[in-house]
C-alpha cells in the first residue's frame, strides 16, 4: 500500500510538454536546439523536424531556456495546465548568444564578454566568395588587424598584425590554434632570395603555411587580439591568438554535401607602360646608344613587334577550380564530419599555380554517460609554383625587375627555332626564365586534434569535469628553386646552372590537462579552472645548391659545384601552469581572474617561470531590475587587464660557431655576434576598456574598444666595444606603445518576411610610439636612406620612413617622409535575403593613410617604362621620369608613396531553390540547392602607383613590412558556385 501511494505520488509530480522551435520569420523548424529548465542540468534537443518532447518533475511553473546556434535565446514560463507549447525564436544577428572561447577550458556567451573578441564565422569567411586561404579570408572582418601579402601569387604568402607592433625583431605573427592545436605558420624558405641573389630568407616571397588549411572546413574563427584576452595563453601570444575551430557532426540523418566552383582570375591593376619615340630615345639614351637603339625602334614600327611586356607576362586568364564534398550526422552516441577538397588554381603569370588536396575527419563519441571523446584528423598535400618575381640582384630572375628596363620595341619572345634573344638591356631574358625556371614547393601535413571529457562529478547545481587535450602538427616542405644552364645570366657564369634544393620539417605537439568545476555560491555561478600545459617544437631544415648543372639535369650530383647551404635543427620544450576564476551574478555581473606561469628552453634561464595575469569585469546594465529602456535593450561597460610574452628566437642564449678550412684544415671560428644567458622573453602588458550596447531589443549592436598595449623588453642587437672582440649580443632594452580604438555596429535594417537586411560596419586605428629605445638611435630596413628606410627612436613610431636630404633637426639626421601605418580603416559589409531565395552581399574596405616604399616605380623610373615617364607635368622641359617631386627633386620621397585606396573585396548572388521545386524534382532525395556567382578583389581604387598597396616584398617581417618591389600582381578572382545537399 505504502508503494502504491509512492508511485502515485510521483506521476502526480510530473508533467510532459510538447512543441515546436521554429524561426519567427520563415517559420522554418529549427534543427538542434536546446530546451533547457532554468538552474538544471535537464532538458531536450529538437529532432529533424525541430519537435521536442519534455519531462518536468514539477507540480509547479517553470521557466525554459531555448536556444540555438545563430538565434536569440528566449525564456518562457509553463505550467502544469500546458501540454503543447511552440516556440519561436529570433534570428541572433548581433550574436548575442555566441559562444566565445575565453580559457584553455572554458566559453562564455558574447553578452557576457569583457574583452573585444572578434568572431568570424563559416558564413563571414566563405560564404560570399572562394578565397584560396583562410588568413586571406580574414580581410575586412578583424578590427584592429594589419593585413599584408607578399604578392598575388598562388598559394597565399599573408601575414597579420593586431593592434600594432608587438616586436621589433621577433615575434609579431599571432598564435594560431587548430581545434586545440598549436600549429605552424611560418613563411618558410624556399631559396628564391638566394638563387637570385636578392639577399636573405625575408624575401623569398614564400607562402606562410596557414595556407594550407582548407578554409571550407572551418565553423568559426576567433581572435584574441590582445594580452587583456590572451593572458592566458602565455608565452606565445604576445601578438594575439587566433582560434579556429572546423566543422562537426551533429545528431540526425547522415548528409551529403557536394560543392564545385568554377572560375577564372585576372589581374586586379595593371600600371601600363610608356610608349617609345625618337625623340624619347634621343633623351633616355647616351649619344653612343641611340643609333642602334633607334635602329630597333624603327625595326619595330616597319613589323609592328612593339610588345607591351607587363601585359605579356601578368595579363593571362587564369582557371580556377574547387571541388568540396562534406559528409556529415551522427547519433546520441557518435557524431562525424568527414571532408575531402580539392584546388587547383592556376596563376595569372604562365607555369604558376596552386594545388592543395585535404581530407578532414571529425570524430565525437560519447563513451558513457560521463566520457566523451573529441578527435580531429586533417591530411593535406600541396604543390605551389609561385614563379620569379620580386627582387633580385643583377641574376635577372624577377620578371617585374627585368622588364622595367626592356623598352617594348625589344621583342625577347622566344624564336622559331627555341632559342632565345639575348637581352641587352639587362641580365637575363624573363621570358625563357618564365618557360624554363621553376619555383616550387610540395607540403605534405598531418594534424591531429584530440579531446577528452571526463564528468567526475554531475548534479543539478554543480559539476566537476576533467578536460584532457592536444595534438600534433607535423609538416615537410620540399623545395626547389632551379636556373637551367641555357638562360642567359647563367651562361656568363663560371658553373652555368643552378639548383637549390630545399627539405624542413617541423614536428610540433602540445598537451594539456585541467579541471573545471563549475558551481553556485548563492546567486553567483562560479567556474574555477586549474590546469597545465606542455608545448615542444623540433624543426630542422637541409638546403644544398649546386651549381654547373650537366645540361637537362636537376640532380645535385649533376653539378660541378656541389655545396650545403644551410643545415639547422632546433629543438623547443615549453611548460605551463594555470589558474582561471570566474564569476556570473545572474548574468549582471561578470569578472574573471587568472594567472599563468611559463618556463621555456629559449630563455636565458630555462627553468624560471614567467606569470602573466588577467583581469576582468563587465556589467550588464540591461539585466539589472532597475534598467527600463524601450531603446537601449542592453549596456555593457567593460575593462579587462592581462599579460603577455614573446619567445626568444632560438639561440640568442647561445653564441654561433662557423664552419672554416684553411690551409685544407677544418675549425670553427666564433661569431661576430655572441649570445646572452641573461636573454628574457619579451612581455606586453594591456589596459582595454569598452562598452557594448543593444538598441531597439538588440536588432542594432554596437561595440565599442579602446586599449593601451605596452611592451616590454623587445629584443635588439646591443654594439659592443671593438675590445670585446665581437660586434653585438642580443638584450632587451627597447619599450613600445600601441595605442588604439576599435569600433563595431551592426545590426538588421529591415526584417520582413520576404525581405531581410542586415548591415555591419568597423572602424579602427592604431598609434605606435617607441617609450624606450635604450642603444643610440639608428635606422634600419628597406635598402638605405636614398631609397627610404625606419626609424628607430625615443618618442617615434619605428613605423616612421627616412631618408635623403639630411635633416639635422630630426634624430637620425634624414627627413621624415611618411609612416607606415594607416591613419585609421574601415570595413562596410551588407548581406540582402531578397524574396524566397535569393541572397547578395559584399564587403567594401577603407584604409586611409599610411605610406609604402614604392621601388617598383624606382625600377621602371630607371628603365624608362614608367606610364607617363616622358611626360612633363610642370613645363619644366625634364620628364617627370627624371623629375620626381617631392622637392628638393629625385630625394628618398620619391619613392615613399600614400598607400591609400578603397577595395571592394567580396560581391556575391546566390539562388537557393524552393523545396517545393526540389520536391516535384527529386522526391526526397535532394535536400537543399544553391547556385551562385561571386568576385574576390573586385575593384580597387587608390592613387598608388604600384600594382597592390597591400603588398610588401617584406610582408612578414615586424617592421619595414611596406617595401614593394616589382610584386606577382593581385588577381580578381571570378566565381560561379553550385551546392547540393543530400
Amino acid at each position: 500500500m505504502i508503494l502504491l501511494f509512492c508511485t502515485i505520488g510521483i506521476s502526480w509530480a510530473q508533467y510532459t510538454i510538447r512543441g515546436t522551435v521554429s524561426d519567427e520569420r520563415t517559420g522554418e523548424p529549427l534543427i538542434g536546439a536546446s530546451i533547457l529548465i532554468k538552474g538544471t542540468t535537464s532538458g531536450a534537443v529538437t529532432d529533424l523536424d525541430g519537435n521536442y518532447t519534455l519531462d518536468i518533475n514539477n507540480t509547479g511553473s517553470v521557466e525554459l531556456v531555448v536556444s540555438s546556434i545563430g538565434y536569440l535565446k528566449k525564456t518562457i514560463t509553463v505550467s502544469q495546465n500546458q501540454s503543447v507549447v511552440n516556440i519561436q525564436l529570433n534570428e541572433d544577428a548581433t550574436n548575442l548568444e555566441e559562444v566565445v572561447v575565453t580559457g584553455l577550458a572554458s566559453s562564455v556567451k558574447r553578452s557576457n564578454l569583457a574583452n573585444a573578441v572578434t568572431s568570424v564565422s563559416a558564413r563571414d569567411l566563405t560564404g560570399t566568395t572562394t578565397i584560396q586561404t583562410t588568413d586571406g579570408a580574414l580581410y575586412g572582418k578583424v578590427p584592429g588587424a594589419t593585413i599584408r601579402s607578399n604578392g598575388g601569387a598562388p598559394g597565399g604568402g599573408i601575414s597579420i598584425q593586431l593592434r600594432g607592433i608587438s616586436s621589433l625583431q621577433g615575434a609579431s605573427q599571432p598564435l594560431i590554434i587548430v581545434d586545440g592545436v598549436y600549429i605552424n605558420n611560418a613563411s618558410q624558405r624556399t631559396g628564391r632570395a638566394t638563387v637570385s641573389g636578392a639577399g636573405a630568407s625575408s624575401q623569398d616571397d614564400g607562402a606562410n603555411r596557414l595556407a594550407d588549411i582548407n578554409p571550407a572546413d572551418i565553423e568559426n574563427i576567433e581572435v584574441l587580439k590582445g594580452p587583456s584576452a590572451a593572458a592566458i595563453y602565455g608565452t606565445r601570444a604576445n601578438a594575439g591568438v587566433i582560434i579556429i575551430t572546423t566543422k562537426r557532426g551533429a545528431e540526425g540523418k547522415t548528409t551529403v554535401s557536394l560543392s564545385q566552383d568554377v572560375g577564372f582570375a585576372n589581374p586586379l591593376r595593371l600600371l601600363g607602360v610608356d610608349d617609345w619615340s625618337e625623340e624619347k630615345i634621343n633623351f633616355f639614351f647616351p649619344e653612343s646608344r641611340r643609333p642602334i637603339e633607334l635602329e630597333r625602334f624603327r625595326a619595330a614600327q616597319a613589323s609592328g613587334t612593339f610588345v607591351d611586356y607587363e601585359d605579356y607576362f601578368y595579363n593571362n586568364t587564369a582557371l580556377l577550380l574547387n571541388t568540396r564534398i562534406n559528409v556529415s550526422g551522427g547519433t546520441d552516441k557518435t557524431k562525424f564530419f568527414v571532408s575531402g577538397n580539392i584546388t587547383n588554381e592556376d596563376g595569372t603569370v604562365k607555369n604558376t599555380g596552386f594545388e592543395r588536396y585535404s581530407i578532414r575527419a571529425n570524430i565525437d563519441q560519447k563513451i558513457s554517460d560521463r566520457i566523451r571523446l573529441g578527435v580531429s584528423s586533417n591530411y593535406i598535400k600541396s604543390n605551389t609554383d609561385r614563379g620569379f618575381t620580386g627582387n633580385q640582384n643583377n641574376t635577372g630572375a624577377s620578371i617585374g625587375y627585368s622588364i622595367a628596363y626592356v623598352p617594348n620595341y625589344y621583342d625577347l619572345r622566344r624564336n622559331e627555332d627555341g632559342t632565345y634573344p639575348i637581352n641587352p638591356y639587362f641580365s637575363e631574358n624573363p621570358v625563357s626564365v618564365t618557360d624554363n625556371a621553376q619555383n616550387n614547393s610540395v607540403v605534405n601535413r598531418f594534424i591531429q586534434a584530440f579531446t577528452l571529457d571526463f564528468d567526475i562529478i554531475k548534479n543539478q547545481n554543480s559539476y566537476l569535469k576533467a578536460t584532457i587535450a592536444g595534438g600534433l602538427d607535423y609538416l615537410q616542405n620540399s623545395t626547389q628553386i632551379y636556373l637551367p644552364e641555357f638562360l642567359q645570366f647563367q651562361r656568363a657564369q663560371a658553373n652555368p646552372g643552378d639548383l637549390f634544393v630545399g627539405r624542413q620539417e617541423s614536428f610540433n605537439t602540445n598537451f594539456q590537462a585541467a579541471l573545471v568545476y563549475n558551481w553556485n555560491l548563492g546567486t553567483v555561478n562560479m567556474n574555477s579552472q586549474v590546469g597545465l600545459v606542455r608545448l615542444d617544437f623540433e624543426n630542422s631544415s637541409l638546403f644544398n645548391r649546386g651549381r654547373g648543372l650537366v645540361p637537362g639535369q636537376r640532380n645535385l650530383k649533376q653539378a660541378n659545384i656541389q655545396e650545403i647551404n644551410e643545415q639547422f635543427n632546433s629543438k623547443i620544450q615549453e611548460a605551463g601552469i594555470f589558474l582561471q576564476q570566474e564569476a556570473n551574478w545572474e548574468d549582471k555581473i561578470i569578472g574573471t581572474l587568472g594567472i599563468r606561469w611559463d618556463k621555456s628552453t629559449l630563455n636565458g634561464d630555462p627553468n624560471e617561470y614567467y606569470a602573466f595575469p588577467r583581469a576582468s569585469v563587465a556589467f550588464n546594465l540591461g539585466n539589472f531590475g532597475f534598467w527600463n529602456s524601450g531603446v537601449i535593450s542592453q549596456l555593457k561597460p567593460r575593462i579587462a587587464y592581462g599579460e603577455t610574452a614573446g619567445p626568444v628566437p632560438f639561440g640568442a642564449t647561445f653564441t654561433p660557431l662557423g664552419g672554416t678550412n684553411i690551409g685544407g684544415l677544418l675549425g670553427s671560428t666564433v661569431s661576430t655576434s655572441i649570445g646572452n644567458t641573461q636573454i628574457e622573453p619579451e612581455t606586453a602588458s594591456e589596459l582595454e576598456f569598452g562598452v557594448d550596447a543593444g538598441f531597439f531589443n538588440n536588432r542594432l549592436s554596437l561595440e565599442a574598444t579602446y586599449y593601451i598595449k605596452n611592451t616590454q623588453n623587445n629584443l635588439q642587437n646591443l654594439n659592443l666595444a671593438p675590445s670585446t672582440g665581437v660586434n653585438t649580443t642580443p638584450s632587451n632594452e627597447a619599450e613600445l606603445q600601441n595605442k588604439g580604438f576599435e569600433l563595431s555596429l551592426s545590426g538588421t535594417v529591415v526584417e520582413k518576411p520576404n525581405f531581410r537586411w542586415f548591415s555591419r560596419i568597423l572602424y579602427w586605428q592604431n598609434d605606435i610610439e617607441m617609450t624606450r629605445l635604450g642603444i643610440p638611435t639608428y635606422i634600419s630596413g628597406g635598402f638605405g636612406s636614398g631609397l627610404g628606410t625606419f626609424l628607430y627612436a625615443e618618442g617615434y613610431s619605428p613605423t616612421t620612413i627616412v631618408g635623403t636630404p639630411a635633416d639635422p633637426s630630426i634624430p637620425g639626421g634624414f627627413t621624415i617622409w611618411g609612416n607606415a601605418q594607416p591613419d585609421f580603416n574601415l570595413s562596410f559589409s551588407n548581406s540582402f535575403n531578397i524574396y524566397k531565395g535569393f541572397e547578395f552581399s559584399f564587403l567594401i574596405d577603407w584604409r586611409s593613410g599610411g605610406e609604402n616604399i614604392n621601388l617598383t616605380s624606382f625600377l621602371s623610373d630607371g628603365g624608362g617604362t614608367t606610364n607617363g615617364w616622358f611626360d612633363d607635368d610642370n613645363g619644366d622641359g625634364i620628364p617627370n621620369g627624371r623629375q620626381r617631386e617631392p622637392e628638393p627633386y629625385n630625394n628618398a620621397g620619391r619613392w615613399v608613396q600614400d598607400a591609400s585606396f578603397v577595395k571592394v573585396r567580396e560581391i556575391g548572388l546566390y539562388y537557393t531553390l524552393p523545396k517545393e521545386t526540389l520536391n516535384n524534382w527529386f522526391g526526397n532525395t535532394v535536400q537543399n540547392i544553391r547556385v551562385g556567382s561571386s568576385v574576390n578583389n573586385a575593384f580597387l581604387f587608390t592613387d598608388y602607383e604600384g600594382y597592390d598597396p597591400e603588398t610588401s616584398t617584406f610582408g612578414a617581417q615586424a617592421v619595414a613590412n611596406n617595401v614593394d618591389i616589382a610584386p606577382y600582381p593581385t588577381s580578381r578572382r571570378i566565381f560561379f558556385h553550385v551546392t547540393i545537399d543530400f
